[in-house]
């Protein structure tokens, strides 16, 4: 028992599976940013579009039928609309076809490929169309896992069925299967923060970093984006700090109006850069924090004025 607790507490999954999907399966176990999957965008409006005129059709045999038996004095058709039992009955009379027309909606509207509602298939559909395309560092990663020595079978690609293309390939980047989405995407940062990241891994295997990153219990060698994300957001509160307080001392040392006019309108340029790069701001909201910031620069010009005047 203790051995197979310590054979457990040490599970590398891409060591002990089988190469092909389950060595993919277990990237993706450790990876799940890499858990990329076509939603078959296509095959689902398809169905919704084939259940809808099924659906149409029977809903118009069924009124025509409606109409139909509540005219014939035949039995008790006419208190088909009136009553399910004597529609349920309808057999005693010789013809079905309106409760058949029934039973057959009811089953068509109550169940979708394997018992799921119509309503829950166009919230499923909903559903897949909300999720996002995956992240371009992702994909990259895949396509270089899937020509890896890891998922090799004698010299040749392990994955050779018609979905070996989904990902694309090292050789062809752009050739992944359009409705690609991801089920756990990267969350989206700001300009300054995504370059940073996508760009940090590489330099850092170019400087010959790797050497000295420790690996995973796992066996896996990597690092966090929320490593990088520290050192970009420290950036930013610094820049935040520094901007406002560099507008005061230049317009506080400058005496000529024009000058200082130029330096509100240079400072608040550079805000807005920044609000738009390195933060995930709204067009809103550096809208009102430049205004905001000028209009504190303007009050600014106009105590300085004031006490030099005294």
């Amino acid at each position: 028992m203790l051995k197979r607790m310590r054979e457990m507490a040490h599970y590398a999954p891409l060591q002990d599976v089988v190469v092909g999907y389950p060595m993919l399966a277990a990237k993706m176990e450790l990876q799940p940013e890499v858990s990329l999957y076509r939603r078959f965008g296509g095959l689902n409006a398809r169905n919704l579009l084939y259940l809808q005129a099924e659906i149409a059709i029977l809903e118009k045999d069924l009124y025509e039928f409606e109409v139909e038996d509540n005219k014939d004095n035949l039995g008790e058709k006419r208190y088909y609309a009136e009553s399910w039992f004597w529609l349920s009955q309808s057999q005693n009379d010789g013809d079905t076809k309106q409760l058949n027309t029934v039973l057959k909606l009811r089953e068509l509207l109550s169940q979708y490929s394997v018992k799921v509602r119509s309503d829950q298939a166009l919230i499923h559909q909903s559903t897949l169309l909300k999720l996002q395309e995956p992240d371009e560092w992702d994909l990259s990663d895949i396509q270089k896992f899937l020509a890896s020595s890891k998922m090799r079978v004698h010299d040749r690609l392990a994955l050779i069925g018609n979905d070996s293309g989904f990902w694309g390939s090292i050789l062809d980047p752009k050739s992944y299967a359009p409705d690609l989405v991801a089920l756990k995407p990267r969350q989206r940062q700001d300009l300054f923060s995504e370059w940073i990241s996508r760009n940090a891994l590489a330099i850092l295997l170019r400087c010959g970093c790797k050497r000295w990153m420790k690996s995973s219990r796992h066996g896996l060698i990597g690092y966090q984006d929320r490593t990088i994300l520290k050192i970009t957001y420290g950036i930013t509160n610094i820049l935040a700090s520094l901007i406002p307080v560099a507008s005061m001392a230049l317009l506080y040392t400058v005496r000529h109006i024009t000058v200082k006019l130029s330096i509100i309108a240079a400072f608040n340029v550079l805000l807005s850069i920044c609000l738009g790069g390195l933060t995930n701001a709204k067009r809103s909201e550096i809208f009102a924090v430049t205004a905001a910031f000028a209009a504190v620069q303007v009050v600014f010009i106009g105590l300085d004025r004031n006490g030099a005047a005294h």
